[in-house]
């Protein structure tokens, strides 16, 4: 189903709640309704790929019929299933690319979307290795301050897309900011927008690290 960066596929739709999904990243998924069964079933007989998208505020009065989602999202590639006795499916999903969409055209059983292939502005080699140790130093210094946040491995081993990817999936943010990185295509932008953030909650976190450790905040 999927094609070139131009080119116009169809592709199963599934809409998640307070979930975005990124290009270079993986996420496992615990299908249980009929529908979403059935859609499992079908690209498991094709090539193997669904479209994560994030449902908009509001779906909750709508759930079960076609509330109304964003129009980008990201390709997710089965590369892993576990079909349950009570037909319901483990899968792991790895991210493939993003996209838009630009016309619905299935509802039953399931969501089926006309969709397009969304590019993405690279930055070239010096600039995008300048970003990443910039990005990979704030991101050890951030989880230096919370052991308990989950591990991000990517920081010693990827690239500036892939690493700014993973933090994003793996960091606290809301998912209508997770949405609007989702939604830029300039590469270096996203970067610097989460090394922002992470600046920030860093300042945050070595101010108030004193009190959270029993510390004089006057040798702050």
């Amino acid at each position: 189903m999927a094609g070139d960066a131009a080119e116009e596929f169809l592709l199963p739709i599934f809409p998640l709640p307070n979930l975005v999904f990124f290009p270079n990243t993986r996420l496992p998924l615990h299908i249980f309704e009929p529908r979403y069964r059935q859609m499992v079933a079908d690209v498991l007989q094709t090539d193997q790929r669904i479209g994560i998208v994030l449902l908009r505020p509001g779906w909750e009065a709508d759930y079960y019929g076609n509330p109304a989602v964003h129009p980008c999202g990201t390709v997710g590639l089965i590369e892993q299933s576990l079909a349950l006795e009570d037909g319901r499916y483990n899968v792991l999903l790895h991210g493939q690319n993003r996209f838009r969409i630009l016309q619905e055209v299935s509802s039953a059983p399931y969501r089926i979307a006309r969709v397009i292939r969304q590019s993405e502005i690279l930055p070239e080699p010096p600039e995008a290795q300048v970003q990443r140790e910039r990005l990979a130093d704030l991101s050890r210094q951030y989880l230096h301050y919370l052991p308990g946040q989950i591990p991000v491995p990517e920081i010693e081993t990827v690239g500036l897309d892939s690493l700014t990817n993973a933090l994003v999936m793996s960091l606290n943010f809301e998912s209508e900011v997770k949405q609007g990185l989702l939604e830029m295509d300039d590469v270096v932008q996203r970067a610097e927008q989460v090394s922002t953030e992470l600046k920030a909650r860093v300042e945050s976190l070595q101010f108030l690290s004193p009190f959270r450790r029993g510390g004089d905040p006057s040798r702050n």
